[in-house]
């Protein structure tokens, strides 16, 4: 599985990059890694416990995360695709666009024309797949039709729209319904589409003064750039019944690869049992070969066989031995691999049961295909000794790969500190319902005293966790230099936002706008200080964008703190401050 998730799932990837590879070649290459994963040979054919589709699927949906070749050389071809339609400067992309591609902009790039070669061919064959991420980051908004492109959405506007768009208003521009001094102009189109549309809308900001353009970005990773892995993510099945975190939680246990793999396979009971046998023909006599009579399942050869229950009855205790030894299959195993207790056992339980089974089936196999038959006693002692020694095994490599790298955490006292003479302390925060969800922002200015000089609250629109910090850091700063603040410090407990405030190569980031906005008045006159601080010291700024659900949509600026605050604000003045454990530096 390892060779052919690293290898030959990965020769093609040279052509698959200009290339479309025919049906039958796929389907070619998919069957050599089918075979070659089930140990067949030519001339001689194999069982496939597992069919190849299922294999194929995501690990947190239930499959082996092995690429199928189609979707992989869709997803190198979008790569390409995508570097034509945002015209990286390159000599590959400069001469086809100027073969095929003039006076075209966006998704219309790759047109299909009649001759081209079969580069061109191939990268249009997956235009349709682009638009799965394709987005236009809004900038000056002057660029950008409001209802027919994909700017706020992955979809354009016009498609979710509740009634039939007027002719006159299809053409209208991202730029044409923004007010440089009030934002949104809401009464030309929020009657016209659903509220959570509206209130997404709501959280988005044109920026009349930007010097760059509006320009496409990828909508499908966090930072808005195109990665290959992200679209053949898009492209693959996603059942959104299953549980995911069971699944992931498998291919995460602290055991060797093989053992993973092993309890992938006994979770959808697909071990190679005399019943799995049975029922494949492959033999007449489904019966276990210690427990004669009893069919041979999956639960019955991890579990329920008398040599399986000699050894699980010393390891599993008196408290949980009831609910071990009678729950159905997938319950027992559902809640062991989900368990990460520890006991009198070595390591996690679920580690260590996942290491007991393997072993338990690998005595099993010893005795039916080597005829190494041990006594219960020898066969307790065996699985048990080399499942802690894999245990204590593991447990050592992770303590020497963390040497150097793992910083101990301390105990500090963490409060609001007021900033020195002369200078002033903007703390923000902003709060999502979910995420995405409602999102909110609040902010306090205060000076070397602590006494309140000014404060705003501001019910956003739907978003991120992550864009309610950038607009309580925009609105926090926007307050202060009307203010007439020259030295300040700002305090957010967002680290992220920070870091990518002070990230300049971010143009395709799905907040560029925003950042734009904030930085364009970082750099007026004026010093301006960014610090990450914690919640404990940032009481009231949290208090701040938690209390502006009470409010309307739009931003409201406090003159004097709410009655509500008067106690966090005096502790905060004392200095009052909460144990936290923080990375010691």
């Amino acid at each position: 599985m390892t060779m052919v998730r690293s290898i030959s799932t990965s020769m093609a990837v040279y052509p698959m990059f200009s290339e479309l590879l025919p049906a039958s070649v796929c389907s070619s290459l998919d069957k050599v890694n089918r075979q070659f994963m089930w140990g067949e040979e030519e001339g001689k054919t194999s069982f496939h416990p597992i069919a190849w589709e299922q294999m194929t699927l995501p690990k947190s949906q239930g499959g082996a995360g092995i690429r199928p070749t189609k979707l992989a050389n869709q997803a190198m071809l979008a790569k390409g695709g995508w570097k034509l339609v945002t015209k990286e400067d390159s000599l590959w992309t400069r001469l086809l666009l100027e073969k095929y591609g003039r006076n075209r902009e966006g998704l219309e790039v790759l047109k299909k024309i009649k001759g081209s070669s079969l580069a061109w061919r191939s990268f249009t064959s997956i235009a349709n797949v682009l638009k799965k991420g394709y987005a236009i980051n809004v900038k000056n908004g002057k660029h950008t039709h409001f209802w027919l492109d994909p700017w706020i959405m992955q979809v354009p506007l016009i498609d979710m729209a509740l009634e039939e768009i007027p002719e006159e208003k299809k053409e209208q521009l991202v730029a044409d319904l923004w007010e440089p001094d009030s934002g949104w102009r809401l009464d030309e189109f929020q009657s016209l589409l659903p509220q959570q549309v509206v209130d997404q809308i709501r959280a988005a900001i044109v920026d009349p003064l930007a010097a760059e353009e509006d320009r496409p970005f990828w909508s499908l990773t966090a930072n808005g750039s195109f990665s290959a892995s992200s679209t053949f993510k898009a492209l693959q099945h996603q059942n959104p019944e299953v549980n995911q975190h069971y699944w992931k939680r498998i291919w995460k246990l602290q055991v060797l690869e093989r053992v993973r793999v092993f309890i992938w396979m006994a979770v959808q009971g697909k071990l190679t049992t005399n019943s799995i046998r049975k029922h494949r023909h492959l033999t007449q006599d489904d019966s276990c070969i210690e427990c004669r009579g009893i069919p041979e399942t999956n639960v019955h050869c991890l579990r329920d066989c008398r040599k399986a229950k000699t050894v699980w009855t010393k390891i599993v205790d008196g408290q949980r031995e009831f609910d071990f030894f009678n729950s159905n299959y997938d319950d027992w195993l559902k809640a062991n691999l989900m368990d990460d207790s520890h006991g009198t056992w070595p390591g996690q339980w679920a580690d260590f049961l996942s290491l007991v089974m393997w072993y338990v089936w690998k005595c099993r196999n010893d005795e039916v295909f080597k005829g190494i038959k041990l006594a219960n006693s020898t066969r307790q002692h065996y699985i048990t000794a080399k499942a802690t020694e894999w245990v204590k095994i593991w447990d050592s490599a992770k303590l020497s790969l963390a040497v150097g790298e793992k910083r101990e955490r301390v105990e500090a006292m963490i409060g609001w500190t007021s900033p020195p003479i002369g200078w002033y302390k903007l703390n923000t925060d902003g709060a999502a319902q979910s995420n995405p969800g409602i999102i909110t922002a609040g902010g306090v200015l205060r000076d070397h005293n602590g006494d309140w000089v000014g404060g705003f609250c501001s019910k956003i629109g739907t978003g991120t966790a992550l864009l309610a910090e950038l607009w309580g850091i925009l609105q926090g700063l926007d307050l202060a230099w009307r203010k007439g603040i020259q030295f300040l410090i700002l305090e957010s407990n967002s680290q992220l936002a920070l870091q990518i405030i002070d990230n300049r190569r971010d143009s395709v980031h799905p907040h560029a706008t925003l950042l734009g906005a904030i930085r364009r008045l970082l750099a007026k006159e004026w010093v301006v200080q960014l610090v990450h601080t914690y919640r404990e010291g940032n009481r009231v700024a949290d208090w701040l964008s938690k209390h502006s659900l009470v409010y309307p949509f739009g931003t409201y600026e406090l003159e004097n703190p709410p009655l509500e605050l008067d106690r966090i604000c005096t502790e905060d003045i004392v200095g009052v401050s909460f144990p936290r454990q923080v990375h010691q530096n």
